[in-house]
C-alpha cells in the first residue's frame, strides 16, 4: 500500500520538537513492509514561499507517486491537497484532527469552517487523538461516528518502572512545553511566589526572560531550551512531578503521557482530553484552569506524600503510560489503515 502523507508540521533543525509527533506516526506506519511512505511537507524557510510550493508543486508530487491513500495532518491546512488526491486518482482519503486545525475553526464558524466540512465529508476515516476531540468533531459536523478511528498521536515510548527510594528534598518540578501564558508558565510563577525547598525544570522554547525575570530567586531554575524528544529523558528522570497548568483545551497532551511513561506524575488542567488519562489523587492532580492557587495547593499536596505513597502515584502513572506505548499504538494504527482495503 502507498500512503501519500501530507503535513505543513515537521521536525526541523531549528524547531526539533515541532511535530514530531507526526514523525513518529510516519515511522510507525514505515515499519510494515507493506506500506511505502511517501512524505509531502511544508520546506522551512520563508513561509509565503513555502506555501507556494507546499500548494502549487503538489499535483506534480500526486503524479509522480500516485498514492493508493492521502493521510493528511492538520486538515485546515492539508484537507483541500487530500481532497484533490481522492478527486483526481479516487484513493482512500484519511484525515487526521490535532486540535488547533479544528478548534480554531469553531471560534467563528467561517471560511474555514466550511472547507473543513467539506473535507471531512470526503473521508474515509477520521482520525483524533483523544475521545474529547472526537466528541468535538461528532457535535459539529456531519460525520458518521463508524468513520472515526481513536488514535494517540504516535503514543509514547513507555521506559523502565522507577520507584521512589527515598524522599529528595528540595522538591523537583517539571515543565516541558513553549514559555507562553496559554501553555500556563505564568500560572507556574504565580504559584512558585514564596516557595522554598524547589528545583524548577524547564524545556522548552520561548522567552526565557518571562520566567527568569518573574520566579522567585528561592526557586533554582535549571532551564534547558527546546530540545528535542529524544533528550526530553534527562527531564523526566529528574524530575518528581511534571506541572501541565495549560489553558488550552488539549486535543491530547502527549507530553503529559511522555513524564508518566517515566513513572512521574502530573498536575493538570481539567480540560479537554487531559481528564482521560490523570485521575486526581491516583496518578496526579486535576486543577481548575488558570488556578495558581490549587496548584500551589497540589505541590505541597504531593510534597507531603511518604515514600510508599509517592511509588504508589508513580506506578498508577506509569499503569496510566502503558496504554499509550507507541508499539501497540503504531500496530493498531497500520491494521486500521489496511481494513480501508
Amino acid at each position: 500500500m502507498k500512503i501519500l502523507v501530507i503535513t505543513n508540521m515537521y521536525p526541523t533543525k531549528e524547531s526539533p520538537s515541532a511535530g514530531v509527533f507526526i514523525k513518529n506516526m510516519t515511522d510507525q506506519l514505515s515499519q510494515s513492509e507493506k506500506i511505502d511512505i511517501h512524505l509531502w511537507k511544508l520546506k522551512s524557510g520563508n513561509k509565503y514561499l513555502a506555501y507556494i510550493h507546499f500548494y502549487f508543486l503538489f499535483i506534480f508530487k500526486l503524479v509522480i507517486v500516485r498514492p493508493d491513500m492521502a493521510y493528511c495532518h492538520f486538515i485546515s491546512h492539508t484537507g483541500g491537497l487530500g481532497w484533490l488526491a481522492k478527486k483526481v486518482l479516487g484513493c482512500k482519503l484519511v484525515l487526521n484532527c490535532h486540535g488547533s486545525d479544528i478548534m480554531n475553526s469553531l471560534k467563528h464558524k467561517g471560511k474555514r469552517f466550511k472547507l473543513n466540512s467539506i473535507f471531512l465529508s470526503y473521508a474515509d476515516m477520521v482520525i483524533t487523538p483523544s475521545a474529547f476531540l472526537k466528541s468535538v468533531v461528532v457535535k459539529n459536523f456531519a460525520i458518521s461516528k463508524s468513520k472515526f478511528f481513536i488514535s494517540p498521536s504516535g503514543g509514547v515510548k513507555v521506559a523502565l518502572n522507577k520507584e521512589c527510594e527515598n524522599i529528595v528534598k528540595p522538591l523537583r518540578l517539571g515543565f516541558v512545553g513553549r514559555l507562553i501564558p496559554m501553555k500556563g508558565i505564568d500560572i507556574i510563577v504565580d504559584a512558585l511566589y514564596d516557595s522554598e525547598n524547589i528545583d524548577l525544570f524547564v524545556a522548552g522554547g520561548g522567552d526565557f526572560n518571562y520566567i527568569s525575570d518573574k520566579l522567585s530567586g528561592r526557586v533554582k531554575l535549571n532551564y534547558f531550551g527546546e530540545i528535542p524528544q529524544s533528550e526530553l529523558n534527562n527531564v523526566y528522570e529528574n524530575i518528581d512531578i511534571l506541572l501541565f497548568p495549560t489553558r488550552f483545551e488539549e486535543s491530547l497532551g502527549l507530553t503529559p503521557l511522555e513524564a508518566m511513561a517515566h513513572s512521574v506524575p502530573v498536575i493538570g488542567s481539567d480540560s479537554g482530553a487531559v481528564g482521560e488519562y490523570i485521575q486526581h489523587g491516583k496518578n496526579g492532580y486535576l486543577i481548575p484552569v488558570g488556578d495558581s492557587v490549587k496548584l500551589r495547593e497540589s505541590i505541597e499536596a504531593f510534597r507531603q506524600l511518604s515514600v510508599y505513597e509517592r511509588n504508589k502515584m508513580k506506578c498508577f502513572s506509569y499503569e496510566t503510560a502503558k496504554r499509550y506505548d507507541e508499539n501497540t499504538t503504531g500496530i493498531e494504527l497500520r491494521e486500521k489503515l489496511f481494513s480501508l482495503f
